[in-house]
């Protein structure tokens, strides 16, 4: 049963056209690089290649959000998800098994946009792309199951997309509002929103210091490494999909 329901959700996406989706997205987001870069001055080549890393990381994650969500709550609106539960699998293995798909999905758009940024790279399979993509990947995985936690639990399509998007945007602020924070007083209502924001950011994944691109032209910075990364996506995605199987076992049908 569980090789059938991944089959099944990743043949929806092949239904959706997601690949063919972000195929176009591609297509897009490279002509305005070109068009865009054409129109510098200086280091031309450098602003087409981190113009197009940036644009198919935010696209990329934008697609997964919305294939994840609404496949998840036209799952339970059309009843799928208790025909699926009435077969002989449990829902801690529905729930995994949803997690794998939706992480296989992420990879391939990881892979994607890894190949494209890489033939722009003229072939060059440094550290600083390597560290790049294993980011993108575990930044793409990351959101993927964020959003299916939060298509679990809302019942709302809009509004659980928009919290997805707001989480998104938490986690690639977090560094800046932290940088802010500590430059701040530290007493008063400020250094309580310190206090708070500082809890926050144990549960919340540093995607601010993930995908970034001038690693593409400069090389990794010496406070990322393969274990930050690992332990990021391992400790996270953990917590995610343990409240999602948690979430599961107590809904009532």
């Amino acid at each position: 049963m569980i090789l059938p329901l991944t089959l099944y959700i990743l043949k929806a996406a092949m239904r959706d056209k997601l690949v063919w989706s972000m195929a176009g997205i591609v297509v897009v987001v490279l002509s305005l690089s070109l068009f865009f870069g054409s129109s510098a001055i200086i280091e031309q080549d450098q602003f087409v290649k981190t113009f197009t890393a940036y644009g198919l990381r935010l696209f990329g994650t934008v697609s997964i959000v919305l294939f994840v969500v609404n496949h998840v709550r036209r799952s339970f609106e059309a009843r799928d998800v208790e025909y699926l539960l009435s077969r002989p699998i449990g829902r801690i293995k529905f729930v995994l098994v949803h997690a794998l798909a939706f992480s296989l999905i992420a990879i391939l758009f990881a892979v994607i946009v890894g190949g494209v940024v890489f033939a722009m790279n003229t072939g060059a399979f440094d550290k600083g792309f390597f560290v790049w993509f294993l980011s993108i990947c575990v930044e793409f995985v990351i959101m993927a199951n964020v959003a299916m936690f939060f298509a679990f639990v809302m019942t709302s399509t809009t509004a659980c997309t928009i919290i997805v998007f707001a989480f998104y945007l938490l986690s690639r602020l977090m560094g800046e509002i932290l940088g802010i924070l500590a430059k701040g007083a530290s007493d008063g209502v400020f250094g309580l929103l310190s206090y708070l924001m500082n809890l926050i950011s144990m549960i919340i994944p540093r995607l601010d210091m993930m995908g970034q691109t001038k690693w593409l032209l400069y090389g990794v910075t010496p406070e990322i490494s393969y274990g930050f990364l690992a332990i990021q996506s391992l400790v996270f995605l953990s917590l995610i999909i343990g409240a999602t199987c948690i979430d599961m076992k107590r809904r009532q049908f």
